[in-house]
């Protein structure tokens, strides 16, 4: 019966050492392929974040900085830094709402618009390369375990909002979390 509990506790730590070695490595390639396609987008004038809200205007010229952070997932602050760097580089325009006139709307400009294609092919590059030797069902298996962890990593991150507004829950989610990883 020892043996099968020494067996146990031998393959639960190598699972453990398995997750997190992947987590690294999943951590090192997003910075890796951040890396790699930034240095593309250097060659076209542009810095790493600013792609893609030049793509979220080719998809919806006309946006608030608001709508622009929401459909890329970060805060108004840094897009509205990441604008005006647009602007001076003469990529993109702020023009006030014709319906608000409190509201600033973000539109392409024809250098802007310019920029699109180099972009996407700057995009196409680094996958290129980030998927060389891959099979397609490779890929496919890598979207779907890739899928699993964001939506994992995203449940964490909805819970911890409540949590932090209750101390006990949060203590108790942090017990929780201790006993997982014992």
């Amino acid at each position: 019966m020892s043996a099968k509990i020494k067996s146990k506790s031998k393959s639960r730590k190598t699972k453990k050492q398995g997750q997190a070695e992947a987590l690294v490595l999943v951590n090192q390639l997003a910075r890796n392929a951040r890396t790699a396609l930034s240095r593309r987008l250097l060659d076209l004038g542009l810095y790493a974040g600013q792609d893609g809200v030049i793509l979220a205007l080719d998809a919806r010229d006309g946006q608030t900085p608001g709508m622009i952070a929401a459909s890329l997932g970060v805060k108004a602050p840094t897009i509205t830094k990441t604008i005006g760097r647009l602007a001076a580089q003469g990529f993109v325009r702020r023009e006030g709402s014709p319906d608000d006139g409190r509201m600033m709307l973000v539109y392409l400009t024809d250098a802007g618009r310019d920029q699109i294609k180099s972009v996407r092919k700057a995009q196409r590059r680094t996958e290129k390369t980030a998927f060389a030797g891959l099979k397609k069902k490779d890929v496919i298996t890598l979207l779907d375990l890739l899928a699993t962890m964001d939506t994992n990593i995203g449940a964490s991150l909805s819970a911890v909002p409540a949590a932090a507004s209750d101390p006990l829950k949060a203590a108790t989610l942090a017990a929780d979390e201790d006993a997982d990883l014992a």
